[in-house]
């Protein structure tokens, strides 16, 4: 689970929870459709029944006894946001609540006591992108790239590596980069203009990929992250600032000719 798959929603376990929408990006307020454990088993939890006595619709009730939830358990909430009435899905992760330190007996009193509180929520739909490329890279690289953060998303960080390599890979070949191997296609990107460090920092995404594929080490998110960016920047710098200084290039000799003839 990557840390930019957390989400924040106030008031998550009332009616009409408040927040950012991921899908329109604005501030609002959330109508709650559903609720319910889906790990580690499927459990319906009516709206407020275990605190208020209440049950999703409202109507009071008086709530039958039950045995103690799961320590360690996720809950689902599905809300619809009042304004775009798109839907979202966010996971509840509850974990115990536990002391500071390395008291271990105060640890395993708390497990035995059962304590549990909501640690976190996870955007489960719609599904978060880390990174894009922007439209001037060509189709090629960008489907690849965005084939690699779906991966780091998932959590298939040495899918996602891979998947980055392969994008490097098809930037030198669009290109022109020779070489028998990625390593002098991306040495030969200098004798294409490419400035130095983007050469080094496109190398050090192949580096990654190379360990992903060929000797199985693992990386962190934040690491795996690192290499996405480098990869934007260094598309930005092969396609985007091009266009850029051919767009300005272009107005000032448009302006050029107009002042010459005096339009």
């Amino acid at each position: 689970m990557s840390e930019r798959s957390r989400v924040t929603i106030d008031d998550i376990d009332t009616r009409t929870p408040t927040g950012e929408c991921p899908n329109c990006k604005l501030n609002v307020a959330f109508d709650h459709v559903s609720r319910r454990d889906v790990w580690p088993a499927l459990k319906e939890r009516p709206f407020g029944a275990a605190c208020s006595g209440a049950d999703f619709n409202g109507t009071s009730t008086i709530p039958e006894p039950r045995p103690k939830d799961d320590v360690f358990r996720v809950v689902e909430h599905i809300l619809v946001c009042q304004r775009c009435r798109k839907t979202a899905v966010v996971h509840q992760h509850w974990g115990p609540d536990l002391p500071a330190g390395d008291d271990h007996e105060a640890i395993a009193t708390a497990l035995k006591n059962r304590a549990s509180k909501p640690r976190f929520l996870v955007l489960v739909h719609p599904r978060r992108s880390t990174q894009t490329l922007d439209q001037a890279a060509p189709h090629e690289v960008r489907d690849l790239f965005d084939e690699g953060t779906r991966c780091q998303e998932a959590g298939a960080l040495r899918a996602a590596a891979a998947m980055y390599r392969a994008a490097v890979e098809e930037l030198c070949k669009d290109r022109g980069a020779a070489g028998p191997n990625l390593k002098q296609k991306i040495a030969d990107l200098s004798n294409k203009g490419v400035p130095a460090d983007v050469v080094r920092d496109l190398d050090e995404a192949r580096t990654l990929g190379n360990w992903s594929l060929h000797d199985g080490l693992a990386f962190s998110y934040e690491e795996v992250d690192d290499v996405a960016s480098l990869i934007q920047e260094a598309v930005f710098v092969v396609y985007v600032q091009p266009e850029q200084r051919a767009a300005y290039r272009a107005a000032r000799e448009q302006r050029h000719r107009q002042a010459r003839t005096g339009a």
